[in-house]
This record gives C-alpha cells, structure tokens and sequence, in this order.
C-alpha cells in the first residue's frame, strides 16, 4: 500500500479551499431570547387555612368545626364570583403545648379562584369575621394568560433574532435561518446548558432567577441557533 501517496492526498483535501471552507466558513451559534408580558390581573388565587387548637383532640374538633361551617356559607354566598374551589379534609397533628404538655391542633385548608377585586376583597373581609385568621397566599392570574403567554414567547423569539443580527454584523458573517429553537419551560432541568451559548454569553437559562416574573407578568426565554457563513458579508 502506498502511504506516501494517501498522506499527500489527505494534506491536498486539508488544503483545498472547498475543504477548508466546510470547517472555517460556515457553521452554527446559539442566542438567548427574553419576552415579557404585563397584564391587568382579572382573576385571584386565594389559599388559606382554618386553624384550632386545644388540650385534647376533641376538644380541637369542636372548636374546629363551626368556623369550617362559617366558612363553608361565606364561600357558599360567593359561588358566583368562584371559578374553582378546593378543600382539604380535616388534618390532626399533635404540638409541644408547653412544659412537656401535648396539644393538638385541626386544620383545614382552602384554596379557591376569584373573579373581580371588589369580590376578592370583600371574601377576604367576610372570611376574617368568619374566623379565618391569616391568608397564605393571592396569586394574581387571568383568563388570557395562554394569550399573554404566545405574547411573550414572539417577543422572546423577535429578541433572539435581533440579538443575532446584532452577532453577526458585528463577526462579519451572514445570518442564515434558524434551525432550532428550545423554550426554557419545555426544558428538561437536567438537560446541560449548550456550551455555544456561554460562549456567545448568551446565558440563555439564567433569566428566570435574573428577572423573575413579578405581579401581573408573564416571561418566556427561548434558545434559539442560527446557521450563519462568513461569505458575502452581509446580513440577510
């Protein structure tokens, strides 16, 4: 076998400029993209608890049950502003009560939907009277959120394509179409980062904890990768 032959025909291909152009002229780069809704919420997640304690059991239970019902007749009365309800059973627990004496306490949660701020305020109003003594939570939400939510995902995708242009121009190469595209909610969590993206410092999963979506807000963050050449110069 002639190996001086195939060594000289393998630094002809390396030297050829149709080889060379397939490794240094062409190739792929991620960018991150980042979109942000705001909306007027119209709709309220309220989560709350019905809490009693007492010495004994059933001593808690007793107390325990007619503010449960008082309860149940407030949210009763407001059955036209609820878009969903949901109770826990009544849940035992014991608790230190002191100088090695056991207490006991029940609780029942709650978590509903409300429609309208007039409404949320006046359940909450109605529901202190009732014997609800602290509110967990208020998650604003809205009936357009799967809207608000295509808003910000075109607005992710319109970022990314701009910053790649930006990319590109700056490289001198021509920005081809995109080939790829990774919403970060769709993300496995254990899927490792692209390592172009750190490269181009795109950081295309860091925005949830850089800029988290706050009250009336929807986010989405996108990776997207580009196909790009360094022929023509130009941005397309």
């Amino acid at each position: 076998m002639n190996y001086l032959g195939l060594t000289l025909l393998a630094a002809a291909l390396w030297l050829s400029p149709t080889a060379r152009a397939q490794d240094v002229d062409g190739g792929r780069f991620h960018v991150a993209g980042f979109g942000r809704v705001a909306y007027q919420p119209d709709l309220f997640e309220l989560s709350f608890a019905v809490v009693s304690d007492a010495a004994d059991a059933r001593a808690a239970l007793q107390r325990h049950q007619p503010v449960v019902a008082a309860v149940r007749r407030v949210l009763q009365t407001h059955r036209g502003e609820l878009s969903e309800l949901s109770v826990d059973a009544p849940r035992l627990t014991t608790r230190d009560g002191g100088e090695g004496a056991a207490g006991y306490r029940y609780s029942t949660r709650f978590v509903l939907r409300v429609r309208g701020d007039d409404a949320l305020a006046l359940l909450q109003q109605q529901l202190s009277q009732a014997g609800v003594g602290e509110f967990e939570s208020l998650r604003p939400l809205s009936d357009r959120l799967p809207e608000y939510g295509d808003q910000a995902r075109r607005l992710a995708l319109q970022d990314a394509r701009r910053k790649a242009a930006v990319i590109a121009a700056e490289l001198g190469w021509t920005l081809d179409a995109a080939t790829a595209v990774k919403f970060e909610d769709d993300r496995p969590w254990w899927t490792p980062q692209t390592p172009t993206a750190r490269q181009y410092g795109a950081r295309a999963y860091d925005y949830a904890a850089e800029a988290p979506a706050q009250t009336g807000e929807v986010t989405a963050q996108v990776d997207v990768e580009y196909r790009y050449s360094r022929s023509g110069g130009g941005v397309r």
